[in-house]
C-alpha cells in the first residue's frame, strides 16, 4: 500500500473530523507564525468539506513543526497529525522539500537529523561516523561551529533549536570506537595529488581523496599541521589534544606531510609537476594581519592580533600589560581580549566600528568577553595612537556613524567627536589576509599562465573550487578569504569531488549509514515544551586563570535528552515520499 492511500485510509478510519468543535484551541497552542496566520480549524473544516488537493498543493501542510501541540489542546482528540500528514503525502511531489533545514543550512550538509537520533539511542560511535561522511573534524566543530545549522532549526520555532553542536561535540567525546569503515581507503589509483597547506580545507580535501585511493602529499609551512585552528585559536576555545587526535586519524590513513615547507615561487609549483604530481589543490590560510595607515602603530607596544595569537599557540608567549585596547570586533578580537587576561591584563577594552547588531563576532563569544570583564565599546574607529617617549599611554578614537554604505560594502562614515582611552598597550585585530605572491607566472603540467586573483583572493569556480590553471584547484581562505570553519572542510571536499573526476573517478559520494526506522509520529505528552539542554561550563572564577577549556561537555542524560527534541524532520519526509 503507498503512503497516500495508508494516510487516506487511517483519515477514514478514525473520522477524525467528526470531533472538531471548531474551537479553536489548537490554532491558540499552535507556536508556528504561519500556522497561526492561516488557522489550523480553518485547516481542518477545508478537510473536511474535501478541499484536500487546494490545501496539498499549497505550502501549508509544510508549516507545520510536528509538535503536536495542537493535539494536546484539543479537547476531542482530534488527531491534527494524522491529517497533516495525510495532506503532505496527498500534495504534489514539488511541494516536498528537498532536505531538513538544518542540513540545507550547513554548508558541508551533515545529515544532522541523522547523527541526533543515533545519540538519542545512545550511539556516539555511530553518530560520529555519520558526521565523518561529510566533514571529517566533528571534536573541532562541536567547539567552534558557529553552526547555522541551530539558525535554521525548526525546532525553534517550537520554543528553542536543538544544541546541534553540542551534541556533535558530545559524539566526538564520548565515541569509544570509531567504525573502521570511516578510514577505509580504496585501491591504490596512482594518481599523485599535492595539496598546499594543511588547514581544514587541506585535511578535509586529503582525507576525501584519500579514501579514494589516491596518493595525497600535504605541503605545510609551520611545524605542525592544521593551519589555523592550531595557530589562530585559543586553547580555551579549542584544546590540542582534541585537535591533534583528528589530524593524525587522518594523516595515519597513508598520507604524506611534509612540513616547513613554504610554496612562495614560480619553480616551488613548477616542481610538483616535475615529481609527478597530476592535481594540486592550493589551501593556504589567511595567516597575514591586515593593517591600516594608524599614527604610532610602529610602536613596540602596538602588536598584531593574529600574529599575538600564534605566538601563544607556538609556546612564545607575548608580554602583556597592565591595561590593554583591542581593536576590532571580529572573533579574533575576542580571542586576544580574552587570551589577554589570561596572561595578566588587568583591564582590557575591545573597540570596534561596529554597533551591537552589526558587530561580526558571534554573539555567544561578545556575551563570554563581557562575562570576563572585557569593555565593549561600539561604534568607534581608532584615529591614532598616543605615546609618551615611545611608550604607548592611549589611544585616540572617533566616532563611527555608520559601517556599511546603501549596498552593503564596507564604507564606514565618521563625525567629529573623539574620544581617548587611556592603555599601555595596543592590539590590532582588524582582519586578516591571504599571501597569493606564488601564485604569479606560475607553470603547472606545461600550461603556463597566471590563476585568476581578484582582491587578493584566487579566483575560482566555487561550483567546483577550480582555478583557471587545469588540474590545479584553490579553496578555503585562499579563496573565499576568513570564513568560518565549516566553510573551509565544504570547500575541501568539493574539491576533493572536482579533483577525483579530473582524474577520471565518479566523485565523492557519502553513503548515509544511519538506521531508518519506523516512525509513527506519536510525540510524548509536554514534548513541543521541553527546554534545551545548557552546556556545563568551567566556573567563571576559574576561567582567567588558565587557558583549561571553558565549554565543557554533556553528560548522557544531557545528550540523550537533548537529541531527543529533534523534529527528525527528515523521517516526516521520508514517511510521506516513500
Amino acid at each position: 500500500m503507498n503512503n497516500n492511500s495508508r494516510f487516506y485510509e487511517r483519515l477514514n478510519e478514525a473520522e477524525k473530523l467528526r470531533y472538531c468543535e471548531q474551537c479553536g484551541a489548537c490554532s491558540s497552542a499552535c507556536p508556528i507564525t504561519d500556522i497561526n496566520d492561516f488557522n489550523i480549524r480553518r485547516l481542518l473544516r477545508f478537510v473536511e468539506l474535501d478541499f484536500v488537493e487546494d490545501i496539498a498543493g499549497s505550502p501549508m501542510p509544510w508549516f507545520c513543526a510536528t509538535c503536536w501541540r495542537c493535539e494536546e489542546a484539543c479537547p476531542n482528540g482530534v488527531k491534527i497529525s494524522d491529517i497533516v500528514r495525510y495532506l503532505r503525502a496527498a500534495g504534489p511531489v514539488h511541494m516536498i522539500p528537498d532536505a531538513p533545514q538544518c542540513v540545507k543550512a550547513c554548508p558541508a550538509g551533515i545529515n544532522i537529523p541523522g547523527y541526533l537520533r543515533l545519540i538519542a539511542d545512545n550511539r556516539p560511535d555511530e553518530a560520529y561516523a555519520l558526521i565523518m561522511e561529510k566533514a571529517p573534524f566533528p571534536g573541532v566543530l562541536g567547539r567552534v561551529c558557529p553552526h547555522p545549522c541551530e539558525i535554521a532549526c525548526k525546532r525553534g520555532q517550537v520554543n528553542e533549536p536543538v544544541a546541534i553542536c553540542a551534541a556533535k561535540r558530545y559524539a566526538a567525546d564520548k565515541t569509544e570506537k570509531i567504525p573502521a569503515t570511516v578510514f577505509n581507503v580504496a585501491e591504490q589509483t596512482n594518481h599523485k595529488i599535492a595539496i598546499i597547506g594543511s588547514g581544514p580545507a587541506g585535511l578535509s580535501a586529503a582525507f576525501f581523496l584519500r579514501k579514494k585511493g589516491h596518493s595525497i602529499t600535504i605541503f605545510e609551512a609551520r611545524p605542525k599541521p592544521g593551519g589555523m585552528m592550531r595557530y589562530g585559536i585559543p586553547d580555551f576555545r579549542l584544546p590540542e589534544n582534541v585537535l591533534g587526535k583528528e589530524i593524525d586519524q587522518i594523516i595515519n590513513m597513508g598520507i604524506e606531510l611534509k612540513t616547513g615547507r613554504k610554496f612562495g615561487s614560480e619553480s616551488d609549483i613548477k616542481s610538483l609537476s616535475d615529481d609527478g604530481f597530476e592535481a594540486v589543490f592550493i589551501a593556504v590560510g589567511a595567516q597575514l594581519c591586515k593593517k591600516i595607515p594608524l599614527q604610532g602603530a610602529e610602536l613596540s607596544e602596538v602588536l598584531l592580533g593574529l600574529d599575538f595569537l600564534v605566538n601563544i599557540n607556538e609556546g612564545n608567549t607575548p608580554e602583556v600589560k597592565k591595561n590593554l585596547i583591542v581593536i576590532g570586533g571580529g572573533n579574533v578580537a575576542v580571542d586576544v581580549a580574552l587570551s589577554a587576561l589570561r596572561l595578566g591584563a588587568e583591564h582590557v577594552s575591545m573597540v570596534c566600528l561596529e554597533s551591537r547588531e552589526e558587530v561580526p563576532a558571534d554573539p555567544k563569544d561578545i556575551e563570554m568577553a563581557m562575562e570576563h570583564g572585557v569593555d565593549i565599546i561600539y561604534s568607534w574607529g581608532p584615529h591614532k595612537i598616543i605615546h609618551e617617549n615611545k611608550k604607548v599611554s592611549a589611544a585616540e578614537f572617533v566616532k563611527c556613524i555608520s559601517v556599511f554604505d546603501e549596498n552593503g560594502n564596507f564604507c564606514p562614515c565618521f563625525e567629529h567627536t573623539k574620544k581617548i582611552i587611556k592603555a599601555d598597550q595596543v592590539i590590532l585585530a582588524i582582519g586578516q589576509a591571504v599571501d597569493t605572491d606564488f601564485c604569479n607566472n606560475f607553470s603547472f603540467l606545461n600550461y603556463k599562465g597566471t590563476p585568476g586573483v581578484e582582491n587578493g583572493l584566487l579566483d575560482i569556480d566555487h561550483k567546483t573550487q577550480k582555478t583557471s590553471v587545469p588540474g590545479v584547484f584553490a579553496g578555503g581562505d585562499a579563496a573565499n578569504g576568513p570564513a568560518r570553519m565549516i566553510d573551509a572542510i565544504a570547500a575541501g571536499r568539493r574539491a576533493a569531488n572536482s579533483i577525483d573526476i579530473y582524474l577520471h573517478g565518479n566523485g565523492i559520494s557519502g553513503s548515509d549509514i544511519s538506521d531508518r526506522p519506523d516512525y509513527d509520529g506519536k510525540r510524548e505528552t509536554g514534548f513541543a515544551d521541553q527546554k534545551r539542554e545548557i552546556s556545563p561550563m568551567l566556573d567563571l572564577s576559574q576561567r582567567n586563570k588558565s587557558f583549561s577549556e571553558v565549554n565543557l561537555c554533556f553528560d548522557n542524560e544531557q545528550a540523550i535528552k537533548e537529541t531527543g527534541r529533534c523534529l527528525q524532520c527528515d523521517l516526516e519526509q521520508r514517511l510521506v515520499v516513500g
